[in-house]
């Protein structure tokens, strides 16, 4: 009996990219992973299904959705620092810790992702506090 290790490595391979398709149209991996990245990139979901089940192997893939969550909150923390100016004023002016800019960013993104608070009203009550933040700071030079 011979053995057609060709064939049983085309089959394995075959079954292995099934099984990342399977994975990919998963609703929420195809939902917050595939489409943004699709619409990002301006590209057809076919080529970004491609990519992902080239580059990644199934246990990745099963965590993409977790990355996607990951990355939605990374963004937004950038564009928080981005609106709020908080790479000024924290990094390198120093007008507030780098630890109370990472409290205001924070507080921004729970807000818009755990609690539904729109971003313009939660970027607004993240102004108010390095605003409330900021004018302590005078009045305690002022002293």
């Amino acid at each position: 009996m011979d053995l057609d290790m060709e064939k049983i490595e085309r089959v394995y391979y075959e079954s292995i990219l099934k099984q990342k398709y399977n994975i990919i149209k998963n609703r929420y991996v195809m939902e917050e992973v595939i489409v943004p990245i699709a619409k990002v990139l301006e590209l057809p979901l076919e080529e970004v299904i491609e990519l992902f089940v080239r580059m990644y192997d199934g246990a990745d893939l099963y965590e993409s959705h977790a990355f996607a969550e990951q990355a939605r909150m990374a963004c937004l923390g950038r564009k928080v620092d981005i609106d709020l100016g908080l790479c000024w004023i924290c990094d390198f002016y120093g007008l507030i810790s780098k630890r109370e800019g990472d409290l205001i960013r924070k507080k921004v993104v729970e807000d818009v992702l755990l609690n539904n608070v729109p971003y313009k009203e939660a970027l607004k009550r993240g102004r108010e506090l390095l605003l409330k933040l900021l004018k302590s700071r005078m009045e305690r030079y002022n002293d």
